[in-house]
């Protein structure tokens, strides 16, 4: 990285090897996933919406463990209903000395405690399940993000959103039939500037083998290219 500094009223540029630039996106390693997203920015807000009550928390575990590789820090979680499982997270290969759960007693502080651990800056990423959210607290949202380089990663009702309202990325996630030991989701990106809005992946999370991959819904998952990626990796 170049540093420009004055000295005796001229500009010089003097290279500063010990400054890294930081990475603006972060990926989860699927190539499928990353191609259409066209990379998550960081230092953003991403939704995953669900349907009739559904919850993506899948999903948010796989964008939260590409987020805390990113960037290292912590990983905070508002688990306000008290449902979250950690050892469900722990395959998922996150660290759970990394995590930090929060449980607001009053629905109101949610989002008070979301932008106040998206301003940290030992935070890599917040994941919080938030109905109703008004355009200047999206705003709040977005801004605290930005000055922590910090990810919010939401989970919200897909029937609530306000148009007002523009993510990084936003999609909509819906389960599909499985099997015993297989389950499956169809993420559709319906905003995000780069990325191939209108467009599916299937995510695909394989119980025995430990394996998550993502593909296009039209290709055959047998002859998936590239590697999936391993639970707990």
């Amino acid at each position: 990285m170049q540093v420009v500094s004055c000295y005796l009223g001229k500009l010089q540029l003097t290279e500063n090897k010990r400054l890294k630039p930081v990475e603006r996106m972060f990926h989860t390693g699927m190539e499928a996933l990353d191609e259409l997203a066209g990379g998550f920015p960081r230092r953003s807000v991403h939704e995953l919406l669900g349907e009739d009550g559904y919850k993506p928390g899948f999903a948010a575990g796989i964008l939260a463990k590409a987020a805390l590789h990113a960037a290292g820090g912590w990983l905070v979680w508002l688990d306000g209903d008290r449902r979250l499982y950690p050892p469900g997270l722990a395959g998922l290969g996150i660290d759970l000395s990394r995590l930090i759960l929060l449980r607001p007693d009053k629905p109101g502080e949610q989002v008070w405690a979301v932008a106040e651990c998206l301003r940290c800056k030992g935070v890599a990423a917040v994941v919080a399940a938030l109905d109703r959210l008004s355009r200047i607290e999206a705003r709040r949202l977005q801004l605290a993000a930005e000055a922590g380089g910090s990810t919010g990663i939401l989970l919200r009702p897909a029937g609530r959103i306000s148009r007002e309202y523009a993510a990084a990325r936003r999609w909509l996630v819906r389960p599909l039939p499985g099997q015993r030991t297989m389950q499956r989701w169809n993420l559709q990106l319906i905003h995000g500037h780069g990325g191939r809005v209108g467009q599916s992946v299937i995510l695909e999370a394989n119980r025995e083998t430990g394996h998550v991959r993502a593909y296009a819904p039209v290709a055959d998952r047998q002859a998936e290219q590239g590697p999936a990626m391993r639970i707990g990796a």
